[in-house]
């Protein structure tokens, strides 16, 4: 289900759940001591004498997540994690940062609407030393390996996914990107599927694109008119020539 915080943005269970399961996988592999997380949900819905199903559903989809964690390299907790440690867990991550000492930072659900909807939306994690950025990693489950679907809506590619299923084991969608400070490059991983298992050797680097005539470019612009005007960015592209459809985010 969707849920409204104070500024009336949405959230739903994978945004607890995400964030529940990256403080608990970082507070393992790193020690519980040592992890400072910025991210941007509480547990004070969870927490609350009305969120008890709520709270249910979030537990359910974090326990879901690590009996995967194997798949990865990373350890699974012993037995399923309870409704107090997912609250903990969710806690841990209250850090204020700041342009001192070393702390990671997580948008567990980037683009909730977009994820409502089935469209795109991503998983973001950061770390940050010392007010710089070291690691970037970017999850997006939904993102087509194929440019050309860039210009259709998902539930288009999601129809013609049914229509004409892709080949199994081939790599349709979803994809981790990742790049670490100082090592020149960037790269992108397949999405774990099915009984799968993390294979670093189908990594592939990544770059900017060499596209330099703007009539050749894709730009992209927010769905939602409250975050952007869709007239301007019309007539932005137009001035320029651009002949592409426009690739929404959410």
């Amino acid at each position: 289900g969707v849920h409204s915080k104070l500024d009336r943005s949405p959230v739903t269970v994978a945004d607890w759940g995400v964030q529940a399961t990256v403080s608990w996988l970082l507070s393992d592999r790193f020690g519980d001591e040592s992890v400072s997380i910025v991210a941007e949900e509480d547990d004070e819905t969870l927490s609350s004498s009305d969120g008890t199903a709520l709270l249910e559903s979030v537990v359910a989809a974090v326990n879901g997540c690590l009996v995967e964690a194997p798949k990865y390299g990373l350890r699974s907790p012993e037995k399923d994690l309870g409704a107090h440690d997912v609250l903990q867990a969710i806690r841990k991550c209250s850090s204020t940062g700041g342009p001192k000492g070393r702390f990671w930072v997580l948008d567990p659900v980037d683009g909730t609407l977009g994820f409502v909807r089935g469209d795109q939306y991503a998983i973001a994690l950061a770390l940050i030393e010392d007010g710089e950025v070291v690691l970037g990693v970017l999850g997006c489950p939904n993102y087509p390996m194929k440019k050309e679907w860039l210009n259709y809506h998902q539930r288009y590619y999601r129809l013609m996914s049914k229509v004409a299923p892709p080949t199994s084991g081939t790599w349709n969608k979803g994809c981790v990107m990742y790049a670490h400070k100082g090592c020149g490059q960037a790269w992108m991983q397949p999405l774990v599927h099915d009984f799968g298992m993390l294979s670093w050797h189908n990594s592939r680097e990544v770059q900017v694109s060499s596209v330099s005539d703007p009539v050749s470019a894709t730009f992209c612009e927010p769905v939602e008119k409250a975050n952007s005007s869709h007239s301007f960015t019309a007539g932005l592209a137009h001035s320029v020539g651009l002949s592409l459809c426009v690739c929404t985010a959410w």
